[in-house]
């Protein structure tokens, strides 16, 4: 059978507990083929400033991404050391893939701090500069 991972549910044991929201995030993924300028919020990823323009969160907050896909492309969107919630009570995934002119809004805990890559997989897209870092303390 095939479906979309909006049909899927998180299993009671993993579905993120009940909580409000403390921080939204616009995300929007922007570029295109033509100029292969790929960027999120408008700004490449600049690798050799690596802490410029990050996405600050606290520990402990409940964080809400909205990925905005400005764009006429697929954008499966990954975020390393956590996992998020797709909706409310959607599937737990660390990829989801944004579709062209959409909005997908995912949830997460902040709960493991560092420096963490949030980047689409498609590594041309991801390494021309459609990658951002989001990063918190303990």
């Amino acid at each position: 059978m095939m479906m979309t991972a909006s049909q899927l549910r998180a299993a009671d044991a993993v579905r993120l507990e009940s909580a409000k929201t403390d921080v939204t995030h616009r995300i929007e993924l922007t570029g295109g083929m033509d100029k292969y300028n790929w960027a999120i919020n408008g700004t490449p990823f600049d690798m050799n400033d690596t802490e410029a323009n990050p996405i600050l969160i606290e520990e402990g907050q409940r964080v809400r991404l909205d990925f905005v896909n400005d764009t006429d492309m697929w954008h499966p969107m990954h975020l390393h050391g956590h996992t998020y919630q797709l909706g409310a009570s959607g599937p737990r995934k660390d990829t989801s893939i944004v579709l062209p002119g959409k909005k997908l809004s995912v949830f997460f805990d902040a709960d493991n701090p560092g420096q963490w890559m949030l980047h689409c997989h498609n590594a041309y897209h991801g390494e021309a500069g459609m990658m951002a870092n989001v990063a918190y303390r303990a």
